[in-house]
């Protein structure tokens, strides 16, 4: 919810800093990372209770999905506009973020 008001939101309301370049696509690809690591979390949790299996598509689904949907969104609001490389940033942040839930998971795994 948090990353879709941040991603529809006005580009004129966010306060200007530019601290390096291309830092616009560091927080896309941080923000898809998180919220695919937490998507992926939650699905393998529910695994674990025997309520479901993990499901990648399932969780591709919540995350790449929304990325497009945002980035069309965004063709509608005020000092936005639709970015290919964002799609791209995006795609690469759900990919860091699921194979860091499944490191995160391995080490947990090997430390047990």
């Amino acid at each position: 919810m948090i990353l879709a008001v941040a991603m529809l939101t006005p580009g004129d309301k966010f306060p200007e800093i530019d601290a390096f370049d291309f830092q616009d696509k560091l927080i896309h690809v941080l923000s898809f990372a998180i919220l695919a690591f937490l998507w992926a979390g939650i699905r393998f949790q529910k695994k674990k209770q025997g309520f479901q299996k993990l499901n990648i598509p399932i969780v591709l689904g919540f995350v790449v999905l929304p990325s497009f949907a945002f980035e069309l969104g965004q063709l509608f609001v005020p000092n936005r506009s639709f970015d290919v490389f964002d799609l791209i940033v995006n795609q690469i942040g759900v990919l860091l973020g699921i194979l860091a839930y499944f490191k995160t998971l391995s080490v947990q795994n090997h430390l047990d």
